[in-house]
Formats: structure tokens, C-alpha cells, sequence
């Protein structure tokens, strides 16, 4: 059976480290799976350092995918209430980044879930998180990898005061309609593995409707590992399952979705 390069936009390296113990007893199997290429993602202002170190060092010993690197920060309570010594600390650490290394600014977002207005949730602080780190994107021309939970309009909106700026709305958790609304402003879709839960119809019909040059797949490991993996840490090579997914509802053959998944992908991270 011929391979199918793979991408994963969207990991947690570090974070699968912890589950598993170590990230290298993973590499044999993503090279089985054929991914070429993971993204790194950050959350922490002061994680990039220590990431790219790191992974660095590991991939440096073998064979394996290629990784990128994102820096930005999540918008945790604690982030936001020194998202001012935060966005500094983010700041330094992209101006000391390897260039060829850092492909994107985040994750960065709104989150109304876990940050509500009507439990104290401090809104505007938020709001200023996620603009400074969307000023940086426009400062060093990076794409943006958005978190948005439970806040399509107010993301919408954020967004559109950055008409420059473009990337990826991660983990995407809305309709056809708000996606279309993000597609309106150049944004780029990417689904991760909920995307393939019994219970997730509104997605699986955002998936068949999204443009094929407007989207990518993402693992979110080691979140939401995708069925039949579901309730195990996830980890890059289970985005096959999305892949397959993707393929059935577009009715497009594997190795050529991947390929439009490729040029996708080389387009919104500005890869030759």
C-alpha cells in the first residue's frame, strides 16, 4: 500500500511527553505513518525556549518528521491577569526564535467556556491578550493559530480590526455558518479529531462543505484522540483518521486530498 504524507497542524509535543514518558517512543511510529511534518504549539509565554530546545535535540538524533514551532499564549486566568509582563516575556522569546524554526503566533483566543462573563471572567483582558499577540503577528508577518471556544462572533470581530492578519482557526467547533463567516475574512479551517465523535454532525458537515484549499487537520495531541482512539492520549500519527475521514465525505482519493492538504499547508505557513 503506497504511503500518504501526512501533516499535523496542530500538537503538544511537550505535553505528550509527559504522557508517555518520553517523545522518541513515538518517532518510529510517526515515520510508519508517514508524517512528514508536526506543528509544535505553544500555550505559555516562556515555552518556546525550552520547546524548541528540547524536540530539537531529539529530532536532531533520528530520522523523523519535520517540526514548526508556534509561540503564543493561551488564554488562561493567570495569563490574562499579567498578560502585560506576559506579552513581554512572548515578545523576547520570538525575537530570539530561529526564524526557520518559528512558523506561527499561538495559540492565542477567546474562550467563553472556561472564561465567563457572568462568573467574573475578566472580558476585556482577554480581549487585550489575544489583540497584542495579534499586533505581533502583524509585526512579524506570521500567521495565527486562534483558539475560539463558545465565541465565534466576538472572535469574528477581533479579527476583522486585523484585516492583515490570517492563520488558522484551530480545533474548529462551529457551523457551517461560522465558517463560512471566517472563510470570508481568509481564514483557514482545521478540524481535529472530535471531528470524527458519533455526536458530531455539525462538524462532519463543516468538513464536507469547507472549500478544499481552505483547510487543514490537526490532532490537538494528546487532546481529543479521534475514534477508534478515543479516551487514549492522542498523538500525530492518529490524524490518519481524520484524513480518512475527510477523503469519504469530500469523496476525494486519499493521496490526493493529502496533496491539497500539503499545499494548503505550505500556503498559510508561507513555505516555498
Amino acid at each position: 500500500m503506497k504511503m500518504i504524507p501526512l501533516i499535523d497542524s496542530h500538537a503538544h509535543l511537550v505535553m505528550l511527553k509527559g504522557e508517555a514518558g518520553a517523545i522518541e517512543v513515538y518517532i518510529d511510529e510517526w515515520i510508519s505513518a508517514g508524517l512528514t511534518c508536526i506543528v509544535d504549539v505553544g500555550t505559555k509565554a516562556d515555552d518556546l525556549e525550552e520547546r524548541i530546545s528540547s524536540i530539537s535535540k531529539i529530532f536532531g538524533r533520528q530520522t523523523g518528521p519535520k517540526v514548526l514551532f508556534s509561540a503564543g499564549i493561551w488564554p488562561s486566568e493567570e495569563a490574562i491577569q499579567h498578560r502585560h509582563t506576559y506579552i513581554d516575556e512572548l515578545k523576547a522569546q520570538i525575537q530570539r526564535a530561529p526564524r526557520e524554526l518559528l512558523a506561527a503566533i499561538g495559540e492565542c483566543g477567546l474562550d467563553r467556556y472556561w472564561n465567563r462573563p457572568e462568573q467574573g471572567a475578566d472580558v476585556g483582558g482577554e480581549q487585550e491578550l489575544l489583540a497584542a499577540q495579534l499586533e505581533l503577528a502583524q509585526r512579524y508577518s506570521l500567521p495565527v493559530i486562534i483558539h475560539s471556544r463558545d465565541a465565534a462572533q466576538e472572535t469574528l470581530d477581533m479579527l476583522k480590526a486585523f484585516p492583515r492578519v490570517r492563520g488558522i482557526i484551530h480545533c474548529f467547533s462551529y457551523g457551517k455558518a461560522e465558517m463560512q463567516a471566517f472563510l470570508e475574512l481568509g481564514w483557514y479551517i482545521s478540524f481535529a479529531g472530535n471531528v470524527t465523535y458519533k455526536n458530531a454532525h455539525e462538524l462532519r458537515e463543516a468538513l464536507q462543505t469547507v472549500p478544499l484549499d481552505r483547510f487543514l487537520l490537526e490532532t490537538d495531541s494528546p487532546y481529543l484522540a479521534p475514534v477508534p482512539h478515543r479516551g487514549r492520549a492522542a498523538n500525530p500519527s492518529m490524524v490518519f483518521h481524520q484524513y480518512e475521514l475527510a477523503a469519504r465525505l469530500k469523496n476525494v482519493p486519499l493521496d490526493q486530498l493529502a496533496q491539497q492538504i500539503e499545499r494548503n499547508f505550505r500556503k498559510v505557513f508561507n513555505i516555498a
